[in-house]
């Protein structure tokens, strides 16, 4: 699925995506394998209800890291002022992982009612995880800053994946896509 939504559809989510990175800093597509060399043990023991590797040159950025959510800078940019981030949460909806495009709808409404006065462009798109969990990513371009966000859906649960990248660099894009397809429900 490809969606372009009108850019005065777009304020509301890119006020929504500087917040999230402030406050603690359709039919899917076939499977694309972009992947990064990945650490050898998955993240370190957490709260979150799921297991992931972070991507070889990515750590975790503690400063910013609540019990709910946690952040990775890439390595030696940790005092960075604006560093490219990737924050990992999970959260609940009333959706069974069956009726992911119900799902997706109410992500697509409420980023297009968030997305009000932003300059930017919204474009999505879905595919799979490696573990053939249905993956909705959500790709909010604007001049200073793309922000990506990766839907991995469980049953009345999601996992977002969210980067915020402020530098363009691939890599980050890479590292974030490579979370989420290595994230595996508990």
């Amino acid at each position: 699925m490809k969606n372009q939504i009108g850019h005065e559809k777009i304020i509301g989510f890119f006020l929504l995506a500087v917040m999230l990175c402030l406050s603690a800093c359709g039919a899917p597509a076939e499977k694309e394998d972009a992947r990064q060399p990945e650490a050898e043990e998955p993240v370190e023991e957490n709260t979150l209800p799921g297991t992931w590797t972070v991507p070889e040159g990515w750590v975790k950025a503690e400063k910013y890291s609540t019990e709910n959510k946690i952040f990775y800078v890439e390595e030696g940019h940790e005092e960075d002022e604006q560093p490219d981030n990737i924050s990992l949460e999970v959260g609940t909806n009333r959706y069974s992982a069956e009726d992911h495009m119900n799902f997706r709808v109410a992500i697509v409404r409420q980023l297009t009612m968030q997305a009000s006065s932003v300059g930017a462009e919204l474009t999505g798109e879905g595919t799979f995880t490696a573990q053939e969990d249905v993956l909705y990513m959500f790709t909010i371009s604007e001049e200073a800053v793309v922000t990506k966000q990766f839907y991995i859906v469980g049953d009345q649960r999601y996992c977002l994946v969210h980067l915020t990248n402020f530098t363009g660099s691939e890599s980050a894009e890479e590292a974030a896509r490579a979370i989420a397809d290595s994230f595996t429900w508990e």
